[in-house]
C-alpha cells in the first residue's frame, strides 16, 4: 500500500517569525499567551486551516475573567477550547469557548448528555472542517485520572471560515464504549488513485494489551449520511475490511503501534519523504516522548526512538515535584522550516494544589529542536 499525502501543511511564515535555530532545543513555554481569560489547557492539536490561520485544539481548559489583565487566576475549568493564531505581517492569538462572558462558562464543543469532549486530531476536506471528539465520563475514582471513554465522535464544520462563535457544527456519533478510540491521529493520503482520510485508532480487548491500528474512509464518502459500510480498517493480512462493528475492536485487525497510546500525530516530513508518529513513550507516565517511522500510513512502522526529555520532570528543574507529569506531545510542520522539527507537550500535577499555584504548568510549551537523529540521516524502518 503506497500512501501519498495530498497536502502538506503550509505557513512557513509562522516558522519564520519563530526565533532562529539553536545547538540545542528552544522551548517557548510563552507561545500560548494568557489572554482573554484563557488561562492554560494541555492536548494542544493544530490544523492548519489556510495559509495564515491555524485552528488550536486544547483539552480541559482554566479560564477566568477575560478582564482580569495580566493576573492569572485559575478558578474555573471548563472541558475544551480552541485558539485561532493568525499570522499575516505579525501574529495573533484569539481564544474560544461557550458562554465566555458569563459567570458559568462552557466547553467550545458540547454535549447534551452528562458525559463532556476532549478534542483528538481533525482535518480539513472541501471547505470543511472535521475533528474527532472523544467523549469521556467520570468513574467516580476521583484524582487526576478518574475518567473513562463513552465513545467517539466526528464534528464537521462547513464554516471554518467564520469567527469561531458563529461556527455551525454537527456531530455524528462514530463508536460507543471504550475499545474503539478513532481520531488519536489523522492524515490525509492517497492509496492507487483514491484519496482518503487514515484514522489512527486506539483498539483495547479485555484482558489484553491495547495498541494503535489504522482506519480510514474515503473522502468521496464524507458527510453526515456517509454509508458504515465506506469505512474500513487494516487488517493483519495487510488487506482493508469493512469496518462493520464501530464500537468492537476488530479481532484481526493490525498492529501499527504498541502500548496505550492516547493522544499522537502522524504528520508526513517532506525534508525526509516519510511519514512520522509523535508520541509519549507507553507507559506508565515515562519522561521521555518518542517518534516512529514509516514510508507508508500502512507501516511498517519503526521501534519507537526517544527525541526528548521533559525537563520538569528533572529534579533539577524548578518546576519539578514528586507528583508532576508530562505527556500529550505532538509535532507542528507548519512550524517548521527546513531543518527544524516543531512540537508541543504539556505538564500537569496530581496534586491539584500545585496546578493552581504554579501557572508554569497545564500550559502547553513548544519545543523548535534540529530534526531527530533518524530523520537527519534519512534512516527507513
Amino acid at each position: 500500500m503506497k500512501t501519498t499525502p495530498l497536502r502538506i501543511a503550509a505557513g512557513l511564515l509562522a516558522a519564520i517569525l519563530l526565533a532562529p535555530a539553536t545547538s540545542g532545543p528552544e522551548i517557548q513555554p510563552s507561545f500560548f499567551p494568557y489572554q482573554q481569560g484563557w488561562l492554560g489547557g494541555d492536548a494542544a492539536y493544530s490544523i492548519p486551516l489556510d495559509r495564515d490561520s491555524t485552528a488550536w485544539l486544547f483539552g480541559d481548559t482554566f479560564v477566568g475573567d477575560p478582564r482580569q489583565g495580566g493576573k492569572v487566576i485559575r478558578d474555573t475549568m471548563i472541558h475544551n477550547s480552541i485558539g485561532i493564531r493568525k499570522c499575516r505581517v505579525g501574529c495573533s492569538w484569539s481564544y474560544w469557548w461557550s458562554d465566555m462572558d458569563v459567570q458559568k462558562p462552557d466547553s467550545f464543543f458540547k454535549t447534551s448528555e452528562s458525559s463532556y469532549y476532549w478534542p483528538l486530531d481533525g482535518f480539513t476536506h472541501r471547505k470543511v472542517l472535521y475533528v474527532f471528539l472523544e467523549q469521556m465520563h467520570a468513574t467516580g475514582a476521583g484524582g487526576a485520572f478518574g475518567f473513562d471513554y463513552s465513545g467517539v465522535t466526528l464534528a464537521a464544520v462547513s464554516n471554518f471560515t467564520a469567527p469561531p462563535s458563529r461556527w455551525r457544527i454537527t456531530y455524528r456519533p462514530l463508536s460507543r464504549g471504550n475499545q474503539v478510540i478513532p481520531g488519536i491521529a489523522a492524515a490525509v493520503a492517497t492509496d492507487s488513485g483514491a484519496s482518503y482520510v487514515y484514522v489512527f485508532t486506539l483498539f483495547r480487548r479485555p484482558g489484553a494489551q491495547p495498541f494503535v491500528g489504522l482506519l480510514r474512509l474515503p473522502l468521496t464518502a464524507l458527510g453526515v449520511n456517509e454509508p458504515l459500510s465506506a469505512w474500513q480498517y487494516l487488517s493483519k493480512d495487510s488487506g482493508w475490511l469493512a469496518w462493520t462493528f464501530p464500537s468492537t475492536s476488530p479481532a484481526d485487525a493490525a498492529e501499527a503501534l504498541a502500548g496505550n497510546i492516547t493522544e499522537m500525530t502522524v504528520k508526513y516530513q517532506a525534508q525526509i519523504g516519510q511519514w512520522i508518529a509523535v508520541y509519549p513513550t507507553p507507559g506508565s507516565l515515562s519522561n521521555t516522548a518518542v517518534y516512529s517511522l514509516a514510508r507508508t500510513l500502512g507501516g511498517p512502522w519503526s521501534k519507537p526512538d526517544a527525541f526528548f526529555h521533559y525537563p520538569e520532570m528533572e529534579k533539577a528543574d524548578p518546576r519539578y515535584t514528586p507528583n508532576v507529569f508530562c505527556y500529550g506531545v505532538k509535532e507542528h510542520p507548519e512550524l517548521e522550516s527546513p531543518g527544524r522539527f516543531a512540537f508541543t507537550y504539556a505538564c500537569n500535577s496530581s496534586k491539584v494544589s500545585e496546578v493552581l499555584r504554579d501557572t508554569r504548568l497545564y500550559r502547553p510549551a513548544l519545543v523548535i529542536d534540529k530534526l531527530p537523529g533518524n530523520l537527519q540521516s534519512g534512516h527507513t524502518p
